[in-house]
């Protein structure tokens, strides 16, 4: 039965993205705290930051700076402009987050579901407010608009690829652990984020 979509208001997209960073950011700390690696930027990030023992959230926000004019070209200034704004709140609540709770996750395989499965949920939430986490989800959500491939897969195709560079610094164990996590999260998106069932949009 066809539906008429509406948008949703800027308290909803407030709303939806709070609940993202909230997700996102608890997310990456169970995997930090399972040693565990992601995909996309934060997952190169994550390797840049371990091979010159920098801070994660600044390195992040500079890989994601290329992108952010990409998203403006192929997919809107309203879009680029909260996706930037997403990631600079990522950011600074990753850096403070570690001091106002502690996650412990003595079990690699269950902190990678966790992780995901919150970190997925997360950047869901971006997706149906019209912005993203940056990165490369920028292209995946490009490819499922121009090629009509659900973003979930295209973001797992990338993901593959920073955890097979990830090898030369993670043990094989903690990369098949992170292999689990990425399915999880790609699972999540390629489900849930499909142009063909979710009506819902975002100015």
């Amino acid at each position: 039965m066809a539906q008429t979509a509406r948008k949703h208001t800027w308290y909803e997209d407030l709303f939806g993205i709070a609940t993202g960073v909230v997700l996102i950011t608890t997310g990456i700390l169970f995997m930090q705290a399972g040693g565990l690696l992601t995909g996309g930027a934060v997952g190169l990030a994550q390797l840049i930051a371990t091979a010159f023992e920098a801070s994660l959230s600044p390195i992040y926000v500079l890989i994601s700076i290329p992108f952010f004019f990409l998203a403006i070209w192929k997919m809107g200034i309203g879009f680029a402009s909260k996706s930037f704004l997403n990631i600079l709140i990522v950011s600074f609540v990753l850096d403070r987050l570690p001091h106002l709770i502690h996650v412990s996750a003595p079990n690699q395989l269950v902190a990678a579901v966790i992780a995901n499965t919150l970190a997925g949920m997360g950047v869901l939430a971006f997706f149906r407010h019209n912005s993203s986490l940056g990165g490369f989800q920028i292209i995946a959500l490009y490819i499922q608009d121009k090629f009509k491939v659900q973003a979930g897969l295209a973001q797992a195709l990338i993901d593959v690829v920073v955890l097979v560079i990830g090898l030369s610094t993670y043990s094989l164990t903690a990369t098949l652990n992170s292999f689990i996590g990425v399915v999880i999260f790609n699972g999540i998106l390629a489900i849930n984020h499909r142009p063909d069932l979710y009506i819902g949009r975002s100015a």
